[in-house]
């Protein structure tokens, strides 16, 4: 989710209810998959879609997407890989997981394909392709990351002038339309990262193999090539199929160690690839101050994680660092979606695009009158920008109840969704402040992007032929179902991992039961307030009725009368409270007065 973007649905009730539902080598080569007898790559030579209506049959164009999900056998079960408790069908996990029926097992139809795809992409696979072996290509991400999907590049032209290179994953090579595997994919929508397992959309031969841009093996790509002027305006891009091969595999931390000049284990290692990460540093500070000039949305917001033991118990919970390495990865990823949807809107084709909306009026008022309660003032302009709320939410930093009102200031943004759009009904993205915004960067781990990938290759091998059907009612109605289902589906992953970590929350707090904490009011209703636990870096409830009888709010402050007396908590301010229970229905903390 890029940042400006916010969660979609504020309940699983709410999402049942539109779901129609009811309440060197990265791996040395013997411990994956090796290449298998019978068909390898060969038989997934690119295709055109008039050879897949002949391979696979008619219904392979004339299924709709809806028909190809209804079409998937079931998919729940306990897993191979992960934790322990995810192989156990009784477990809390596994019933969680059921509650937001997540596929978890890939069907027997799926494993059949994938078992027919060498462990590495074969020699004629490079036909055709922009040989990029012996360019300087790497990949950052974190530290327990195994599906890379993205590597990039960057070379100094002169004068100011670079060329900036974002080769992702060609997991259209491989997951072909009318295939199990691409229904099956389709079906997901997403992968789901939850605190302790990861609920792949392609199963792990292909996302964390076959298809992963791994360090030392060569691997096919498709490479968006970008010049960018010494302002940092874009000048030219272009697109190729490519075959890469990453020179090193890199972690967000060390590439920030090298950058902040740190005497690391790993600074020798990473020397090589200083100069290009020093010019990549450049380049991110000025793609930074244009997004700032236009008006998007930066909003570093910390991201919590789960320590566990030895027997995977839960024993802490932690902000994860932030990084600038981060922040260049991202600038990577935007620019490279943008020219991708440039590429789409400038040849005025229909496609996916993710499409941010402004907030409606009406809505915004009630949230600005909120604020105003708390001393905050939102501009009265015609329209916002995610600069104003950006400049909000520093303003916000410096309350003592900033967690607090950061959370009310995000109800002036919209939720970001999937949606079909073309050159005269152009996408936005109120977030980021742009236009004709896609993604393409992650199709490793999301469909939306897979699609894209598909018919950008279209319309660069085929042409006109390809234009012709994209443009037909049929295919733009599919795709519309398509965005639909993915937006869909990203709402129950990101509710998934939310409710998993929660789920981890009431195992760490369940043997802390009856015992008393020092903790901090985080933010107040009617019903009671929400409190942070400062040891624990923990949220619970506690509810208004276990102190009095009458509760109001006024501001950031609850009032609670218990008979003759009134009791007064305020944002912002520390509470001494006692763990009551844990409720594992509900998954929250319940907490009392100490």
């Amino acid at each position: 989710m890029a940042q400006g973007e916010s969660s979609n649905f504020k309940s699983f009730k709410d999402l049942l209810k539109a779901r129609g539902g009811t309440p060197p080598a990265e791996q040395p080569p013997d411990s994956v998959p090796q290449p298998p007898s019978g068909p390898n790559a060969a038989d997934y030579e690119e295709k055109s879609v008039e050879e897949f209506v002949s391979e696979y049959g008619d219904r392979a164009l004339e299924e709709t997407s809806r028909e190809r999900i209804a079409r998937r056998p079931d998919a729940f079960g306990p897993m191979e890989h992960g934790p322990a408790v995810y192989r156990d069908e009784n477990s809390e996990e596994m019933g969680l997981l059921s509650s937001f029926r997540l596929r978890t097992l890939f069907p027997a139809d799926v494993l059949a394909e994938v078992e027919a795809l060498p462990f590495d992409p074969q020699p004629e696979d490079f036909v055709g392709r922009e040989d990029l072996r012996h360019e300087l290509i790497y990949t950052i991400d974190g530290e327990d990351a195994k599906d890379y999907d993205d590597a990039i590049s960057i070379r100094d032209l002169g004068n100011g002038e670079v060329e900036v290179g974002v080769h992702i994953a060609d997991v259209a090579h491989y997951v072909r339309p009318g295939t199990a595997l691409d229904a099956e994919a389709l079906s997901r929508g997403t992968s789901v990262y939850l605190a302790d397992q990861v609920i792949p959309m392609l199963p792990e031969k292909l996302s964390n193999h076959l298809c992963s841009l791994v360090g030392g093996r060569p691997r096919l790509a498709y490479s968006v090539h970008m010049v960018f002027d010494a302002k940092g305006a874009r000048k030219s891009a272009r697109v190729s199929k490519s075959v890469i091969m990453s020179v090193r595999r890199n972690t967000y931390r060390e590439v920030q160690e090298l950058l902040d000049g740190a005497d690391t284990p790993a600074k020798d290692a990473l020397a090589f690839l200083e100069p290009s990460l020093r010019l990549f540093q450049k380049w991110t500070v000025k793609q930074q101050a244009l997004r700032d000039a236009k008006g998007s949305m930066r909003i570093n917001t910390g991201e919590k994680k789960i320590r566990f033991d030895e027997r995977h118990e839960p024993v802490a919970v932690y902000e994860a660092p932030r990084y600038f390495s981060m922040t260049l990865i991202e600038e990577t990823a935007l620019a490279a979606n943008q020219a991708v949807g440039d590429l789409f809107r400038e040849r005025g084709l229909p496609t996916i695009y993710r499409v941010h909306p402004e907030k409606d009026p009406e809505e915004i008022a009630k949230v600005a009158a909120a604020l105003e309660e708390h001393g905050l003032r939102v501009p009265t302009k015609e329209r916002l920008t995610g600069r104003d709320i950006a400049r909000l939410i520093t303003a916000a930093r410096k309350k003592p109840n900033a967690e607090a009102l950061i959370m009310r200031i995000m109800g002036l943004i919209e939720r970001a969704v999937y949606e079909v759009k073309d050159h005269e009904d152009v996408a936005t993205h109120f977030g980021l402040a742009r236009k004709a915004y896609l993604h393409f960067t992650s199709p490793i781990r999301r469909y939306p992007d897979l699609m894209v990938h598909r018919w950008l290759w279209a319309i660069e091998s085929r042409r006109e032929e390809a234009e012709r059907e994209l443009k037909t009612e049929e295919l733009v109605d599919d795709l519309v179902d398509v965005a639909a289902h993915c937006s869909m589906q990203a709402d129950v992953a990101q509710m998934a991992e939310i409710s998993m970590f929660d789920l981890k929350v009431c195992q760490l707090m369940h043997p802390h039961i009856g015992e008393k904490h020092e903790a901090v009011i985080v933010r107040v209703f009617p019903a009671g307030m929400e409190v942070r636990l400062r040891e624990f870096n923990v949220t619970g409830f506690l509810p208004a009725r276990a102190i009095g009888d009458k509760s109001e709010v006024s501001g950031p402050t609850l009032k609670i009368r218990a008979g003759r007396r009134q009791f007064s908590f305020t944002e912002g301010y520390p509470v001494d409270v006692r763990v009551q229970d844990v409720d594992f229905l509900k998954l929250s903390v319940l907490l009392e007065l100490a």
